[in-house]
């Protein structure tokens, strides 16, 4: 019988001495953004608190017109900006408004330490028990701790550290629990452009009964938010999110571009909309060829959910810098699976390359940010190839099927 494929442990201890080292310099950027955004912290959390307060006050209609939220925010939290914020509009669905709710309760510096610690928290708690499917525990914590995309999504105020937490427990429950899987996973749907790959995956798994689950709640949240809102919230965010609003121009210029997707990355380049667009659906379509044959061939275990993680990003029409940290989780599950597979020194500096990613993003800040797409493709075909040999191995009697 052929021996066991044995990975090369030196360079496995090689990277990760180098992300501990990108890990600990990303925590002295947590002092740069504080200095970048020392006058809009939680920026992005301001939306959010504003959007509930706007409900519980009986002032819902303010949150259908971009500026006059902008003009609510500006007013509400004048001590803590040091200069106004320009048009920041809502451009989530209104399930998203509804789980929120509770946080607006709250007074503003109490909501804001609260609900990121809550999530930083789902978000290690999902980590810590998908790790007990084979991944080190340390390696995959540490690594969402020390992400760089971390001090990003705390400073901005965002709410990655939640749509970490359920795909990685979604799809760490899947094997053992589907509905209760689904279940997290159709809570993701407050955030589409996050949730764009999983009924993908669960259609190629053929996962019928968590695919049921996560369509039933993500159909049930949707209704408690038309009974609590009503509909006029749902048509204006459809509108901006279709581009039939004069809103949607200007947030493309204050906000879409400031992501990271394959649509901001080609604006930048000079590309008119028309072609960055026609960009981001090969994206798309790239990514979900992935995500479907991976799933299809009987996916399980950290290198599928590597290629799911990395696909959404990829496919995303929008996403910001703190949405990196499930690159962060991809790259360390690649890295951890390398003990199946092998682990070649190109893959391992491509799988640190995107861990550290975050670092040079957004690309309308530092403009080497625009190859993130390109090394996005190249390591998910270094994924794919890592599982095609894990197959051939299993296949061969080399390595035991997971």
């Amino acid at each position: 019988m052929t021996p066991p494929i044995a990975a090369p442990m030196r360079h496995l201890k090689t990277v990760g001495l180098a992300c501990a080292l990108f890990g600990l310099a990303a925590w002295v950027f947590w002092g740069c953004y504080v200095f970048a955004f020392h006058g809009t912290l939680g920026q992005d959390w301001m939306v959010f608190y504003a959007g509930a307060r706007a409900y519980l006050e009986g002032n819902l209609p303010v949150v259908f017109d971009g500026q006059q939220l902008t003009d609510m925010l500006n007013r509400r939290f004048a001590t803590w900006l040091s200069m106004p914020l320009n048009l920041h509009p809502w451009v989530y669905p209104p399930n998203f408004l509804l789980l929120f709710l509770p946080f607006g309760l709250l007074p503003p510096a109490a909501s804001f330490a609260i609900f990121q610690t809550t999530g930083l928290v789902a978000a290690l708690a999902a980590a810590w028990r998908y790790a007990t499917r084979g991944v080190p525990r340390e390696m995959l914590v540490f690594s969402l701790v020390l992400c760089p995309a971390v001090p990003f999504n705390v400073i901005t105020g965002q709410n990655a550290f939640f749509s970490a937490a359920l795909l990685l427990g979604g799809f760490g429950l899947l094997a053992r629990s589907p509905i209760l899987a689904g279940a997290l996973l159709g809570i993701l749907t407050f955030k589409p452009q996050i949730w764009l790959m999983v009924p993908i995956a669960l259609l190629a798994a053929r996962q019928w009964r968590a695919l049921a689950s996560a369509s039933a709640v993500a159909v049930l949240i949707a209704c408690l938010s038309l009974a609590v809102f009503g509909t006029e919230i749902w048509r204006v965010w459809l509108e901006l999110m279709t581009g039939a609003s004069d809103q949607y121009r200007t947030w493309v210029a204050v906000g879409r571009i400031n992501g990271m997707s394959v649509f901001a990355c080609v604006s930048l380049l000079g590309a008119p909309d028309a072609l960055a667009s026609g960009c981001q659906a090969a994206a798309m379509i790239v990514a979900a060829g992935a995500v479907y044959w991976v799933f299809a061939h009987g996916g399980t275990g950290p290198l599928p959910l590597a290629v799911l993680m990395t696909a959404t990003i990829l496919a995303a029409p929008h996403a910001s810098t703190s949405d990196a940290i499930l690159l962060g989780l991809a790259a360390s599950l690649f890295l951890a699976a390398a003990t199946d597979v092998g682990l070649r020194a190109s893959h391992a500096v491509i799988a640190a390359a995107v861990w550290i990613c975050p670092l040079c993003n957004p690309p309308s800040i530092f403009r080497i940010g625009v190859v993130t797409p390109v090394l996005l493709v190249i390591f998910l075909a270094c994924l794919v190839n890592a599982l095609r040999e894990r197959d051939a191995a299993v296949a061969t009697g080399a390595l035991l099927p997971q």
